[in-house]
């Protein structure tokens, strides 16, 4: 029972992570432009960008879609293929990093119990209407886009006002959670199911706004919540698969890029995780989530 809690509290240091991905990188040197069919420029630029791409997530709690997915297609590779990559990623760093502000106390608990079988129906329910509503994506993307970007506005809005700082776990009492977050979480997740889209985009905010939650409690809770989601979304697409009604993207480049993204990504969820322990990073943690929000928003319409 005690094995968990260890293996993500016990590297207290950012050192431990950065040494054994070196470690990882040296042994798997040996196989780039032989088993592995990766030149060693590819797979250091890849590398260091997942490292980039996983800090950011993990700070800000958004997708990795709006950083991917531009840079991977430039990489020639298909925006299929891209997709893929991105979430098999987000599991890997999402999950390594979510886990870690669970252990250090950063994630609300009661809030994350509370909204994770509605998240889960919801990503369902999208995955599910997948099959029956294809030609209207571009219209369901529309609204997502609106919803998200009066969030946006919301939060720009919230800048006024003072952003509560987290001391210790025990500091902050727990958000009332009513009946009317509820709605806010099915239909986020409900388009994460339809869509690929991460519910985040949406949970952060209203978690922020509506329950007041400090921007860094929100991050993190939001973050383990769409972790657990996006796990759950692979589960549904490898069921699908198994039954035929869908197929895995074709091509070789997703495995073979894979070694360098998620070893990337895990790094990068570690350094993210850790940056709010500056002072300076935490104060504009809230700015940082609006900018990439935003850029989040052109992209989805791009």
């Amino acid at each position: 029972m005690k094995m968990w809690p260890l293996l993500f509290t016990s590297p207290k240091h950012l050192g431990f992570w950065m040494l054994l991905d070196a470690v990882y990188v040296f042994f798997l040197s040996f196989f780039l432009n032989t088993s592995i069919p990766l030149s060693v420029p590819k797979f250091i630029f890849v590398h260091f960008l997942a490292i980039g791409v996983g800090a950011m997530v993990m700070f800000t709690g958004l997708g990795a879609g709006i950083l991917w997915i531009p840079v991977l297609t430039f990489l020639e590779i298909r925006p299929s293929e891209a997709v893929a990559i991105s979430i098999f990623t987000q599991i890997a760093g999402k999950g390594t990093g979510s886990l870690t502000y669970l252990f250090n106390g950063m994630v609300d608990v009661k809030t994350a119990v509370a909204f994770i079988p509605m998240a889960l129906a919801g990503v369902t329910l999208g995955f599910l209407s997948s099959f029956y509503m294809r030609g209207y994506e571009q219209l369901l993307l529309y609204i997502f886009v609106l919803i998200a970007a009066y969030l946006l506005i919301r939060t720009i809005q919230s800048l006024r006002n003072p952003i509560p700082v987290i001391v210790r776990s025990s500091a902050i009492p727990a958000p009332t959670i009513n009946a009317g977050s509820y709605p806010v979480v099915i239909l986020s997740s409900f388009f994460t199911g339809l869509l690929s889209i991460g519910n985040s985009d949406w949970l952060i905010p209203h978690m922020a706004l509506k329950l007041k939650m400090p921007i860094s409690r929100a991050v993190a809770t939001g973050l383990l919540i769409m972790f657990v989601t996006t796990l759950f979304y692979l589960v549904l697409t490898c069921i699908s698969v198994w039954r035929g009604y869908a197929y895995w993207p074709h091509g070789t480049n997703i495995c073979y890029l894979l070694f360098a993204t998620c070893s990337g990504v895990i790094v990068g969820g570690q350094i993210g995780t850790r940056l709010i322990r500056i002072s300076w990073f935490e104060r504009y943690q809230k700015h940082t989530f609006i900018v990439l929000l935003g850029a989040s928003i052109i992209h989805l319409l791009c």
